[in-house]
């Protein structure tokens, strides 16, 4: 190649360059503290939010992570405040407000968890009606997606409005059952009991939910942001949901 040539060549290299970054953006998203999957002091903010960085840094884009109380997440998004909030399971009421994409971000598999010495031999993916009528009490947080179910099957539930209280009151033997996410619980049980976790074990998945990024509505940026999401999100990194979906 010529001088000429070459300086030509690396005008237009230049030029391909300018372009990319006159079209890259910055997107935002608002998070909680939900470790392992978002967390101030993770590499990457957690699983969740290094799928989210990936994932539009193959579209061109930068993103920065907001986080915030999870109710103030959710309201910001929805009053377009900022444009996208994650992770979340899918209820039909929220589609009034928010823009659900075709590609969830992850599923997420609930179990028990409960003490091995109440459970020596270990403990199936009961059906709430079988929690009931082996008399089980489930410690758990009001308003979840279980307290319903749980009541109507008759299963006596005991809220608590904090996590860390339910982890509590199933170590020290004053509830049978706790429902969470399997990575989740690991990591808060942890992070909440220290040694004492050894004591705790968990079942096969009971419910498998897929979780989404709301993408606001109201918000300029919520439309495209879902479109970029779903035209670069890899379904085939989401694990199968196997047999565990009742």
């Amino acid at each position: 190649m010529t001088s000429v040539g070459f300086r030509a060549f690396a005008v237009v290299v230049a030029l391909v360059f300018q372009c990319a970054a006159a079209n890259s953006e910055t997107f935002t998203f608002a998070v909680g503290d939900w470790p392992p999957f978002t967390s101030r002091d993770a590499p990457g903010f957690g699983m969740h939010a290094q799928k989210v960085t990936e994932t539009f840094r193959a579209a061109g884009h930068d993103v920065r992570f907001e986080f915030l109380p999870w109710l103030r997440s959710f309201e910001m998004t929805r009053h377009g405040t900022l444009p996208a909030t994650f992770s979340w399971i899918f209820e039909k009421e929220r589609a009034e407000d928010f823009i659900y994409p075709e590609t969830p971000i992850a599923l997420a598999s609930f179990v028990y968890f409960y003490r091995k010495d109440r459970f020596p031999a270990g403990l199936q993916a009961l059906s709430f009606e079988e929690v009931a009528a082996r008399g089980l009490t489930v410690v758990g947080i009001p308003g979840y997606w279980y307290q319903a179910p749980l009541e109507k099957a008759g299963v006596l539930f005991q809220a608590v409005p904090e996590e860390e209280q339910a982890w509590n009151m199933l170590a020290r033997g004053r509830a049978d059952l706790y429902i969470e996410i399997d990575r989740v619980g690991r990591a808060h049980s942890r992070a909440v009991l220290d040694d004492a976790a050894e004591s705790i074990a968990m079942s096969e998945p009971i419910r498998v939910y897929p979780l989404y990024i709301l993408f606001s509505k109201t918000h300029p940026d919520g439309a495209r942001m879902k479109n970029i999401w779903d035209a670069q999100a890899d379904p085939a990194r989401i694990s199968s949901a196997g047999p565990a979906i009742r």
